[in-house]
């Protein structure tokens, strides 16, 4: 048994931290009957933020770091405060996940262990302000930074782990856009929508749906995008809306491209929750809504039903995340751009073919997503993150309209 966890051991990156206080505890997770067994910990370190080293991985953070903004600056000089020592108060610190971490006999030095993916999710920017304060001398010794160290979380809850903990400044930074106009041609196609008004453009309003929604869902048809190109998938459309709002933000024009297709493509985002399973149950006779970890359904009793505000409907089923986004993202082979123009439109006649060829294609959609779910255990965030699967999707689109066309 040691052999082989010092085998494994010698598979992961690993980094040093320096504790003066340390505590670990258990996940309440790891209680829970249904499923696998879960053995998730948690390890709380204050460590001096001089002693922070360089090299820990930030692969699992959906956000580039700029330390030259705003709100970035007030948290450097909080840092640099000698007289003020109260750094790690002001601030949440860093979130890692790991593999595992080993403890010195004195609990003062910690050993964390990283498997591929793993590292910094959160506090990615704090870590390069201490980084950068480190190298300029300006790092005060009285200064202590919290780590938390979260170990053996599994793949399927990271990416609703991220998404959580990276929430603040992706709002933020929506809501400066709305100030600077960034949106307002969504805005001018949606204004006669009766759901124009349950968009939320700026921080902490109250409404349904949030504008990085919909830049995500345009992400996911943005077929001219520098990022997308050469057969990529626009899995970030599912993994991070922060990242979608850098792609958006550094290339507007291409967004706007969609501009004729915008409400079409926010109809079909809510089409495709409700038809797939209704296709699907008519074309194989099952029911769809059983389908654990792609359709989530609400109890009979509940009485809160899902809003598919988009299409004026509501239901007791709707698809998981980690199932829609691939299918709905695969539908991008049906648009183009035509000659001379510089809008996209529909590769079909009108959106009414569009929504015929997706019911003809829907149940093919269901099977293939659910195959898929069985892999990963039926957990939905994997699905929505697994390549071959979106390459699936996008061919079982394309040979459809291959088909059809030769007819």
């Amino acid at each position: 048994m040691a052999g082989e966890i010092k085998m494994a051991k010698s598979k992961l990156n690993k980094f040093i931290l320096k504790s003066d206080y340390s505590r670990r505890y258990p996940d309440p997770l790891n209680k829970t009957e249904e499923g696998d067994p879960y053995n998730i910990e948690h390890h709380i370190l204050l460590c001096k933020a001089l002693d922070v080293p360089s090299g820990i991985s930030k692969d699992p953070n959906p956000r580039d770091q700029r330390i030259d903004v705003g709100i970035y600056k007030d948290i450097q000089e909080s840092l640099e405060d000698s007289g003020d020592p109260t750094f790690h108060l002001k601030n949440k610190g860093i979130t890692v996940l790991a593999h595992h971490v080993d403890y010195s006999e004195d609990k003062r030095v910690v050993t964390v262990y990283l498997d591929q993916d793993e590292g910094i999710v959160d506090g990615g920017h704090t870590y390069e302000i201490i980084l950068n304060a480190q190298s300029r001398g300006a790092c005060p010794e009285e200064q202590y930074v919290k780590f938390e160290i979260i170990t053996a979380v599994p793949l399927s809850l990271r990416v609703d782990i991220t998404r959580g903990l990276n929430t603040a400044i992706q709002v933020q930074e929506a809501s400066l856009a709305n100030l600077d106009d960034k949106f307002e041609w969504i805005k001018n196609t949606l204004a006669d929508m009766p759901y124009a008004e349950q968009i939320a453009f700026k921080q902490n309003e109250r409404k349904p749906v949030d504008i990085r929604d919909i830049i995500g869902y345009l992400t996911l048809f943005n077929v001219e995008h520098e990022a997308f190109k050469n057969g990529k998938h626009p899995k970030e459309a599912y993994v991070s809306k922060a990242k979608c709002l850098q792609l958006y933000l550094a290339a507007q024009e291409s967004y706007e491209m969609l501009r004729p297709l915008l409400k079409d493509i926010l109809y079909l985002h809510d089409y495709i929750h409700i038809r797939s399973r209704e296709m699907y149950n008519a074309d194989r006779g099952g029911r769809a809504g059983a389908m654990k970890g792609v359709f989530e359904h609400k109890d009979e009793n509940s009485r809160k039903n899902f809003q598919f505000i988009f299409i004026n409907k509501e239901g007791k089923d709707k698809l998981y995340d980690g199932a829609l986004f691939p299918i709905l993202g695969a539908m991008r082979f049906l648009i183009e751009k035509k000659p001379g123009e510089n809008v996209y439109s529909w590769k079909l006649k009108s959106f009414a073919d569009v929504k015929s060829f997706f019911d003809k294609i829907a149940a093919n959609m269901i099977a293939t997503t659910y195959n898929t779910s069985l892999i990963y255990g039926k957990k939905p965030n994997a699905i929505g993150k697994d390549d071959n699967h979106w390459d699936n999707l996008y061919k079982t689109v394309a040979l459809a309209y291959l088909q059809r066309n030769n007819k």
